[in-house]
């Protein structure tokens, strides 16, 4: 949503007069699975982990009684904040930063009909569908932590090698999230569940309606709940596949078919096809779609594949797995060697050396465990690969946030060329960008720059990009700063509100309180922002 939308016209909690076809709340239990669930998987998958979600737990008890008063049949809700994500160099995809109270009901509805969606699947012990199965889940998992990406690679390499001289085909769906139909998602649910919990499908209906900007397909990328409603879509064409003998596996969009012959493989993807159009009225990636030898696809996909996992492997031995919490200095004298007989500068120059060819999840794996490091002789190399690095610029961000004892000049000298394609308005700094390179700011007050953060935040015209400028403000500004923000409270989005009430924090006691009280707050999550 543009900025300029009256205050007037954004969405609020308050009911609507009017009849209803029935009422819906929900219960304590299902609100504090709800909340769990999202402390197990994150806020959403696209942007940083909003300071929002703080408030939330700690004033909990009070929110979650609000919430319990809500009849979801006509909740109004909030107005989603997107950006455009990369999802490779060339391509891009909308994704979506809900409220935390719509997350929170969409998260809820969604763990209700969990268990619907896990039975209806092919099962586990059959090795087909392995992403985000819910199999003997916790009632605040909306799927099991480790979503088996790793067993897939395993039983594709496996199933190829065993096969001997068989055929791959690979393809996945073109779009998959943004194209679901809404209609055809909760018919699936609608049969997952025994037609059972029709009240909970209706209002997520209305809800997935909502934050689609009423058009009738596509479901939110970002938020982890999303992710069993794809599964949830993708029951009828595994099952299809199945019973015309079909050896397939499946991640979430990706398929891989196996067979004797190729025609064979041609036959299995243009059942997947017709399936996918007729079913659902989605469709494969013409590019992606391929059919190899098995031995070929070993070589192309498998032996890379493999000889880069184990030089992850080694990496992840010594930094502590995903633990960014360790730090070089840290390390005792035997890890240190090895780390740096590894020589990253290297592993890193050589990762983007590709040109346009990049391997992005490479580079992003490597940024993610160099941020562990806090090595400044890493920081010239990634300043210079800036505009290379955007698409990845959320490991950018893990990378910088990470460092606490940066020299102060390299410091500044690092905050200007990450800020600089911003300032320039360089056609390289897209939202994305922005967005992560201004996470570095809110983290650390050290990172300073308020006033070159003061004009991002006046000049830019995305909602998602004010927001996090506002952030980072509320970190690095001055009470001069903030009293420019606060002149944008009566305009923009739910989240840009939260966030500029959040910066003027920054004011004085009084200042804060006529504030407060000028702003005649009917909202009740805005009334925490602008007490905390």
């Amino acid at each position: 949503m543009i900025a300029g939308i009256a205050l007037a016209h954004r969405a609020t909690l308050t009911t609507r007069n009017g009849c209803c076809p029935s009422m819906l709340t929900l219960t304590e239990a299902e609100l504090d699975h709800a909340l769990e669930a999202i402390g197990r998987h994150g806020y959403g998958d696209f942007f940083p982990e909003p300071p929002e979600l703080l408030l939330l737990r700690a004033n909990w008890p009070t929110i979650r009684n609000d919430l319990l008063k809500i009849d979801l049949d006509i909740y109004e809700g909030y107005d989603v904040l997107t950006a455009f994500a990369p999802k490779s160099r060339l391509n891009v995809r909308r994704v979506a930063l809900l409220h935390p109270y719509d997350l929170l009901f969409y998260t809820a509805l969604v763990l209700i009909l969990r268990e619907g969606i896990n039975s209806s699947r092919l099962q586990a012990d059959e090795m087909r569908a392995f992403s985000y199965r819910a199999d003997d889940a916790a009632a605040g998992c909306l799927y099991n932590d480790d979503p088996n990406y790793r067993h897939f690679k395993e039983a594709v390499s496996q199933r190829v090698r065993s096969k001997g001289d068989c055929h791959v085909g690979i393809t996945d769906i073109a779009d998959f999230y943004p194209r679901i139909y809404q209609h055809r998602l909760l018919n699936a649910l609608q049969a997952a569940n025994a037609n059972t919990k029709q009240d909970h499908i209706r209002v997520l209906g209305k809800m997935l309606s909502r934050l689609s900007e009423n058009v009738s397909y596509g479901i939110p990328i970002g938020p982890p709940a999303s992710r069993p409603l794809g599964e949830a879509v993708l029951i009828d064409v595994d099952s299809t596949l199945l019973s015309f003998g079909i050896d397939f596996l499946r991640f979430t969009d990706d398929y891989v078919i196996f067979s004797d012959t190729p025609e064979d493989a041609e036959y299995g993807i243009r059942v997947l096809g017709e399936t996918l159009f007729l079913n659902h009225g989605l469709t494969l990636q013409t590019a992606k779609t391929k059919i190899l030898k098995g031995s070929e696809y070993v070589e192309r996909y498998l032996t890379a594949h493999d000889e880069k996992e184990e030089a992850r492997r080694k990496l992840m031995d010594i930094v502590g797995g995903y633990d960014e919490s360790v730090s070089y200095e840290d390390m005792d004298g035997d890890s240190k060697r090895e780390i740096d007989a590894l020589n990253l500068s290297e592993m890193l120059a050589e990762a983007l050396a590709e040109g346009h060819n990049v391997d992005y999840k490479e580079v992003s794996f490597i940024l993610g465990r160099l941020s562990a490091l806090e090595k400044p002789e890493l920081v010239p190399i990634v300043l210079g690969n800036l505009e290379r690095l955007s698409p990845v610029a959320h490991s950018v961000g893990a990378f910088f946030r990470q460092f606490s004892r940066l020299e102060a000049a390299t410091r500044a000298q690092a905050a200007d060329a990450l800020l600089d394609p911003i300032l320039k308005n360089s056609k390289y700094a897209s939202e994305y960008y922005a967005i992560w390179i201004l996470s570095i700011f809110a983290s650390d007050a050290s990172w300073d720059h308020a006033d070159h953060l003061l004009r991002i935040f006046r000049e830019s015209r995305s909602e998602s990009v004010k927001r996090f400028a506002a952030l980072a403000l509320r970190t690095s500004g001055t009470r001069s700063h903030v009293v420019t923000v606060k002149q944008y409270l009566g305009y923009g989005s739910s989240l840009s509100r939260t966030a500029m009430m959040l910066a003027t924090e920054k004011l004085g006691v009084d200042e804060r309180k006529y504030l407060r009280q000028s702003l005649r707050i009917h909202d009740s999550f805005e009334r925490i922002c602008m007490n905390s």
